[in-house]
Protein backbone atom coordinates (compact mmCIF):
# COMPACT_ATOMS: atom_id res chain seq x y z
CA UNK A 1 0.00 0.00 0.00
CA UNK A 2 2.68 2.42 0.70
CA UNK A 3 4.53 1.85 -2.80
CA UNK A 4 0.88 2.80 -4.59
CA UNK A 5 0.54 6.05 -2.19
CA UNK A 6 4.80 6.57 -3.02
CA UNK A 7 3.58 6.31 -7.00
CA UNK A 8 0.50 8.10 -6.83
CA UNK A 9 2.09 11.21 -5.28
CA UNK A 10 4.78 11.51 -7.94
CA UNK A 11 1.55 11.74 -10.25
CA UNK A 12 -0.23 14.16 -8.18
CA UNK A 13 2.42 15.97 -6.00
CA UNK A 14 0.53 19.43 -5.17
CA UNK A 15 -2.88 17.51 -3.78
CA UNK A 16 -0.69 14.73 -2.29
CA UNK A 17 1.08 17.60 -0.73
CA UNK A 18 -1.86 19.25 0.66
CA UNK A 19 -2.68 16.19 1.87
CA UNK A 20 0.05 15.18 3.89
CA UNK A 21 0.95 18.77 5.40
CA UNK A 22 -1.98 18.45 7.73
CA UNK A 23 0.10 16.26 9.87
CA UNK A 24 2.41 19.27 10.30
CA UNK A 25 -1.27 21.57 12.59
CA UNK A 26 -1.98 18.11 13.81
CA UNK A 27 1.50 17.12 15.17
CA UNK A 28 1.66 20.78 16.57
CA UNK A 29 -1.48 20.86 18.30
CA UNK A 30 -0.70 17.58 20.48
CA UNK A 31 2.96 19.04 21.18
CA UNK A 32 2.07 22.64 22.13
CA UNK A 33 -0.80 20.99 24.02
CA UNK A 34 -3.50 23.25 22.14
CA UNK A 35 -6.06 20.95 22.87
CA UNK A 36 -6.62 22.71 26.37
CA UNK A 37 -8.40 25.33 24.44
CA UNK A 38 -12.03 23.66 23.38
CA UNK A 39 -11.56 25.29 19.76
CA UNK A 40 -8.19 23.36 19.26
CA UNK A 41 -9.79 20.11 20.50
CA UNK A 42 -11.99 20.89 17.66
CA UNK A 43 -10.05 21.42 15.17
CA UNK A 44 -7.67 18.20 16.13
CA UNK A 45 -10.40 16.72 15.48
CA UNK A 46 -11.53 18.30 12.28
CA UNK A 47 -7.43 17.81 11.19
CA UNK A 48 -7.50 14.44 11.88
CA UNK A 49 -11.10 13.14 9.58
CA UNK A 50 -9.69 15.33 6.83
CA UNK A 51 -6.79 13.48 7.11
CA UNK A 52 -8.52 9.75 7.13
CA UNK A 53 -10.55 11.08 4.24
CA UNK A 54 -8.13 12.34 2.52
CA UNK A 55 -5.98 9.15 2.72
CA UNK A 56 -9.12 7.40 1.57
CA UNK A 57 -9.84 9.32 -1.35
CA UNK A 58 -5.70 9.06 -2.24
CA UNK A 59 -5.81 5.36 -1.98
CA UNK A 60 -9.76 5.15 -3.78
CA UNK A 61 -7.83 7.21 -6.97
CA UNK A 62 -4.54 5.45 -7.08
CA UNK A 63 -6.71 1.74 -7.70
CA UNK A 64 -8.54 3.66 -10.58
CA UNK A 65 -12.40 3.69 -7.67
CA UNK A 66 -14.04 6.80 -7.84
CA UNK A 67 -13.19 8.81 -4.61
CA UNK A 68 -15.89 11.46 -5.54
CA UNK A 69 -18.49 9.95 -2.74
CA UNK A 70 -15.92 10.67 -0.11
CA UNK A 71 -16.01 14.45 -1.28
CA UNK A 72 -19.60 15.10 -1.10
CA UNK A 73 -19.73 12.97 2.11
CA UNK A 74 -17.18 14.98 3.88
CA UNK A 75 -19.12 18.22 3.44
CA UNK A 76 -21.52 18.19 6.04
CA UNK A 77 -19.06 16.18 8.38
CA UNK A 78 -16.86 19.43 7.86
CA UNK A 79 -18.63 21.88 8.15
CA UNK A 80 -20.53 20.42 11.18
CA UNK A 81 -16.46 20.24 12.92
CA UNK A 82 -15.06 24.20 11.48
CA UNK A 83 -18.83 25.78 12.70
CA UNK A 84 -18.35 23.99 15.97
CA UNK A 85 -14.90 26.32 16.73
CA UNK A 86 -16.73 29.11 15.88
CA UNK A 87 -19.34 28.56 18.01
CA UNK A 88 -17.14 27.82 21.04
CA UNK A 89 -15.39 31.71 20.29
CA UNK A 90 -18.60 33.07 19.62
CA UNK A 91 -20.18 35.47 22.61
CA UNK A 92 -23.60 36.25 20.70
CA UNK A 93 -26.12 33.98 21.24
CA UNK A 94 -28.09 34.63 17.98
CA UNK A 95 -24.63 33.70 15.95
CA UNK A 96 -24.34 30.43 18.13
CA UNK A 97 -27.98 29.59 17.28
CA UNK A 98 -27.62 30.33 13.49
CA UNK A 99 -24.43 27.84 13.49
CA UNK A 100 -26.62 25.09 14.87
CA UNK A 101 -29.40 25.83 12.43
CA UNK A 102 -27.59 25.88 9.38
CA UNK A 103 -25.46 22.86 10.79
CA UNK A 104 -28.71 20.88 10.32
CA UNK A 105 -29.89 22.92 7.00
CA UNK A 106 -26.26 22.00 4.99
CA UNK A 107 -26.78 18.52 6.70
CA UNK A 108 -30.20 17.90 4.61
CA UNK A 109 -29.16 19.91 1.92
CA UNK A 110 -26.21 17.89 1.01
CA UNK A 111 -28.26 14.65 1.17
CA UNK A 112 -30.57 16.01 -1.20
CA UNK A 113 -27.74 17.74 -3.63
CA UNK A 114 -26.11 13.65 -3.28
CA UNK A 115 -29.26 12.49 -4.90
CA UNK A 116 -30.12 15.63 -6.84
CA UNK A 117 -26.86 15.74 -8.26
CA UNK A 118 -26.91 11.92 -9.08
CA UNK A 119 -30.08 10.43 -10.75
CA UNK A 120 -28.49 6.62 -10.27
CA UNK A 121 -27.39 7.12 -6.45
CA UNK A 122 -25.96 3.21 -6.51
CA UNK A 123 -23.54 4.32 -9.39
CA UNK A 124 -21.21 4.32 -7.34
CA UNK A 125 -18.33 4.27 -10.54
CA UNK A 126 -20.24 7.77 -12.20
CA UNK A 127 -21.16 9.40 -8.74
CA UNK A 128 -21.06 12.77 -9.51
CA UNK A 129 -19.64 15.83 -7.48
CA UNK A 130 -22.63 17.54 -5.66
CA UNK A 131 -24.02 20.78 -7.70
CA UNK A 132 -24.40 24.03 -4.39
CA UNK A 133 -23.13 22.17 -1.48
CA UNK A 134 -19.59 22.96 -1.44
CA UNK A 135 -20.14 26.36 -2.37
CA UNK A 136 -22.85 26.70 0.12
CA UNK A 137 -20.45 25.24 2.76
CA UNK A 138 -17.61 27.54 2.04
CA UNK A 139 -19.75 31.05 1.90
CA UNK A 140 -21.23 29.58 5.23
CA UNK A 141 -17.57 29.21 6.36
CA UNK A 142 -16.56 32.83 5.35
CA UNK A 143 -19.14 34.28 7.06
CA UNK A 144 -18.18 33.08 10.27
CA UNK A 145 -15.12 34.23 9.95
CA UNK A 146 -16.20 37.55 9.26
CA UNK A 147 -18.48 37.76 12.43
CA UNK A 148 -15.79 36.33 14.48
CA UNK A 149 -13.51 38.85 13.36
CA UNK A 150 -16.31 41.56 13.51
CA UNK A 151 -16.90 40.45 17.27
CA UNK A 152 -13.00 40.55 18.28
CA UNK A 153 -12.40 43.95 16.77
CA UNK A 154 -15.85 45.54 18.62
CA UNK A 155 -14.67 43.52 21.49
CA UNK A 156 -11.18 45.35 21.71
CA UNK A 157 -9.87 42.07 23.90
CA UNK A 158 -6.59 41.52 21.76
CA UNK A 159 -4.24 44.17 21.36
CA UNK A 160 -2.41 42.20 18.89
CA UNK A 161 -3.77 39.46 16.55
CA UNK A 162 -0.45 38.47 15.02
CA UNK A 163 0.26 36.50 18.44
CA UNK A 164 -3.29 35.14 18.70
CA UNK A 165 -3.44 31.71 17.74
CA UNK A 166 -7.25 31.58 16.76
CA UNK A 167 -6.67 34.49 14.22
CA UNK A 168 -4.36 32.36 11.91
CA UNK A 169 -6.85 29.51 12.14
CA UNK A 170 -9.12 31.90 10.74
CA UNK A 171 -6.81 33.12 8.59
CA UNK A 172 -6.29 30.16 6.87
CA UNK A 173 -9.84 29.44 6.42
CA UNK A 174 -10.88 32.62 4.79
CA UNK A 175 -8.11 32.01 2.26
CA UNK A 176 -8.56 28.47 1.61
CA UNK A 177 -12.98 28.81 1.16
CA UNK A 178 -12.56 32.44 -0.67
CA UNK A 179 -10.32 30.27 -3.54
CA UNK A 180 -12.80 27.47 -3.48
CA UNK A 181 -16.16 28.55 -3.75
CA UNK A 182 -16.27 29.75 -7.32
CA UNK A 183 -14.22 26.46 -8.38
CA UNK A 184 -16.74 24.11 -6.19
CA UNK A 185 -19.62 24.28 -8.89
CA UNK A 186 -17.31 23.19 -11.64
CA UNK A 187 -16.13 20.28 -9.79
CA UNK A 188 -19.98 18.67 -10.88
CA UNK A 189 -19.17 19.04 -14.50
CA UNK A 190 -15.28 18.57 -14.37
CA UNK A 191 -14.94 16.02 -12.32
CA UNK A 192 -16.22 12.86 -13.72
CA UNK A 193 -14.42 9.25 -13.03
CA UNK A 194 -14.20 8.44 -16.83
CA UNK A 195 -14.04 11.76 -18.18
CA UNK A 196 -11.64 14.71 -16.22
CA UNK A 197 -12.01 18.12 -18.37
CA UNK A 198 -8.33 19.76 -18.19
CA UNK A 199 -8.52 22.85 -16.29
CA UNK A 200 -4.93 23.51 -16.15
CA UNK A 201 -3.60 25.77 -13.05
CA UNK A 202 -7.05 26.18 -12.14
CA UNK A 203 -7.58 22.78 -10.93
CA UNK A 204 -4.89 22.97 -8.43
CA UNK A 205 -5.32 26.40 -6.89
CA UNK A 206 -7.85 24.71 -3.82
CA UNK A 207 -4.69 22.42 -3.35
CA UNK A 208 -2.21 25.68 -3.14
CA UNK A 209 -4.64 27.27 -0.74
CA UNK A 210 -4.98 24.26 1.14
CA UNK A 211 -1.42 23.95 1.66
CA UNK A 212 -0.96 27.70 2.55
CA UNK A 213 -4.12 27.62 5.09
CA UNK A 214 -2.04 24.49 6.85
CA UNK A 215 1.05 26.42 7.43
CA UNK A 216 -1.20 29.29 8.74
CA UNK A 217 -2.78 26.78 11.06
CA UNK A 218 0.66 25.77 11.90
CA UNK A 219 1.74 29.36 12.67
CA UNK A 220 -1.33 29.68 15.07
CA UNK A 221 -1.10 26.49 16.94
CA UNK A 222 3.10 27.44 17.42
CA UNK A 223 2.16 30.37 19.14
CA UNK A 224 -0.57 28.75 21.51
CA UNK A 225 1.28 28.27 24.75
CA UNK A 226 -0.84 25.90 27.81
CA UNK A 227 1.14 28.16 30.40
CA UNK A 228 -0.94 31.25 28.99
CA UNK A 229 -3.71 29.37 28.78
CA UNK A 230 -3.90 28.07 32.39
CA UNK A 231 -3.40 31.04 34.02
CA UNK A 232 -6.73 33.04 31.56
Amino acid sequence: MLETFITYYFKKPIPCTAVFISLLPLILILVKKAYLDSAFKILLIYLTFKLIIDLLMIRSASIHQNNIIYFNLSIPIYYALLSSMFYEKLDNKIYKKGIAISTVALVVFTIWDIFHSNSRITDFHNHRAVLFSKTIEGVLIIILVLLYFYELIKSLKIPDLLVFPFFWICSGLLLYYSSFIFIAPLLHYTATWNSVIDLGITRVIPYIFEIICALLFSIGIYQFSAENYARQ
